[in-house]
């Protein structure tokens, strides 16, 4: 039989859904990043402002997403202080001190913030705490012979000269113990110092509860330092003693020296009052709880029936705009927000784009972050569908796990027709008055039944049109044969093998009764006839 729709119809048809498709790409593409600059750019403006309001002027601030950076005309009395109220300041992630910031002394510079220190200390000796039971001070190492160049005059000028040992240094100061390492003239001592990286690896509660006790501080802190001066030529396999009275494991291997485990990555700043070696992670006496942080949260988007679900956590808005604007306008959003916890923002960068290709290419699916690692799993609509989701899952280094559509049985077809059939029921497929022409309001009815009736392979489906009884049976029957063949190409345009979908027209043959007077608005309908292949 001819078709009463020209093929010109149908590519005409299809050009405006490419376009569609086209535009729709192009406006994620462009609106994210303007969302995101945006974001940039209120942060490099508050962050600035809020810190003066808190005492710390003559900043500015730089962000790319929601980590920053802050530079300084100056250098701060209290580095770390500045950026513990960068964090207090919404919307930030991550924040870093340009070297502006902080106090840096060269080897041979005066030592100003040194001797300011040992000059407000009660005492210029080295003190333990009351609850330790260290023994007395012996001395394993004699002090640097006075031909080797010193790097710096002290212990404690050494930690205050290196920016890498910034926040040490103020940790040093809380716990009181700056004036003990700044006597030149003291007993040798060798320190072990833990740099930024390793303090901001400890919890953030736990940093601040340390903080807020100088004597636990202390105990911590004098837990990195041993009697003598051991420079790495020094050290040997096996325990040292503390001052705090604990021990700390030496290894020597090919690799390189390690304390505990903790690698020592710049050796021998040698001092006036003996050696720091700065070490990658912070020592921990036994006995001293320090809890492991809490694991990153996790984000799923579930894909079913052609909506997307989003649960989990997220460290921001911003986060969730990113996801939600991948997710398209068929999204449920449960997302909860945690700074601390939740997904970050380069993670969720890569997400998005697992998210943004499941809608047209899998009937059903999964992608998220587990906490360590993103996932994709579903069920690929047809082999090009799948060539599409395995490309974007590559290039972002994730194994995606994909299955074809299932075999139908006779079970299964006998139950897509009755949810096919239940769904119009419930979601007429509206045309204008007299024509083929799919009313707007169905648009979204199509698009979901060619989600529905792609979850099995080895189907075919027949499209039946009906009308009411009014007018010609002639007419009747070629506007329900027309407009079952609009039905039918939708679908196909949907991804529906063209082979698989066939259309039929009753006119108003089969009409439907209600106590023997025919219901005109049920009779005019499109209903679904499947069967297995």
């Amino acid at each position: 039989m001819a078709s009463p729709v020209r093929r010109d119809a149908r590519r005409y048809r299809r050009r405006i859904l490419t376009i569609g498709g086209v535009a729709f790409g192009l406006l994620f593409v462009i609106g994210a990043p303007i969302y995101l600059d945006r974001v940039e750019g209120d942060l490099d403006q508050r962050v600035p402002d809020e810190l003066a309001d808190a005492g710390f002027g003559g900043l500015t601030a730089s962000f790319d997403g929601q980590d920053g950076t802050i530079s300084c005309e100056s250098p701060l009395p209290d580095p770390e202080a500045a950026r513990q109220a960068a964090y207090d300041v919404w919307g930030v992630r991550a924040i870093e001190l340009d070297r502006s910031c902080r106090v840096n002394a060269a080897a041979g510079d005066e030592q100003a913030a040194t001797a300011s220190a040992a000059t407000d200390a009660p005492t210029p000796s080295t003190t333990v705490p009351a609850s330790t039971t260290a023994a007395t001070v012996t001395t394993v190492a004699e002090t640097a012979p006075t031909s080797t160049p010193l790097d710096f005059d002290t212990v404690a000028s050494a930690v205050s000269g290196s920016p890498q040992l910034a926040l040490l240094g103020v940790l040093l100061q809380e716990a009181d113990m700056t004036a003990a390492l700044s006597d030149p003239s003291g007993d040798p001592v060798t320190l072990f110092a833990p740099t930024d990286e390793a303090f901001e690896a400890l919890p953030a509660d736990v940093l601040a509860e340390l903080r807020a006790d100088p004597e636990r501080l202390g105990l911590l802190l004098w837990h990195h330092v041993v009697d003598g001066e051991l420079r790495l030529a020094d050290l040997t396999d096996g325990p040292l003693d503390t001052i705090e009275g604990g021990t700390v494991d030496v290894a020597v291997t090919p690799e390189g020296t390690t304390i505990d485990d903790a690698p020592i990555s710049v050796p021998d700043l040698l001092t006036g009052n003996g050696v720091v070696h700065v070490v990658d992670a912070v020592l921990v006496p036994a006995g001293f709880e320090v809890t492991d942080p809490q694991p990153a949260a996790s984000v799923n988007a579930a894909l079913t029936g052609g909506r997307i679900e989003l649960t989990g956590v997220v460290a921001s808005e911003a986060v969730r705009a990113v996801l939600d604007t991948a997710a398209g306008s068929a999204v449920t959003d449960t997302l909860t927000v945690d700074p601390d916890t939740g997904l970050d923002g380069a993670t969720a960068d890569d997400l998005a784009a697992l998210i943004a290709v499941m809608p047209a290419n899998l009937l059903n699916g999964n992608a998220g972050f587990d906490g360590e690692r993103l996932y994709l799993a579903g069920t690929y609509r047809t082999e090009e569908s799948r060539a599409v989701v395995d490309d974007v899952a590559t290039a972002l280094d994730v194994t995606a796990d994909l299955e074809p559509p299932p075999a139908a049985t006779e079970e299964d077809a006998g139950d897509l027709e009755a949810e096919l059939n239940a769904f119009v029921a419930e979601n007429p497929i509206l045309f204008e008055p007299g024509s083929a022409t799919l009313s707007e309001s169905s648009i979204p009815v199509i698009d979901q039944l060619a989600v529905l009736a792609q979850q099995f392979e080895g189907i075919s489906i027949v499209v039946e049109g009906h009308t009411d009884s009014d007018g010609s049976a002639d007419q009747n029957l070629q506007l329900s044969r027309m407009r079952a063949f609009t039905v039918q190409q939708a679908l196909i345009e949907r991804g529906l093998a063209e082979a698989s979908v066939t259309f039929e027209g009753f006119g108003s043959q089969q009409p439907i009764l209600v106590d023997g007077v025919e219901d005109k608005v049920a009779s005019r309908r499109v209903e679904f006839r499947v069967e297995t292949s």
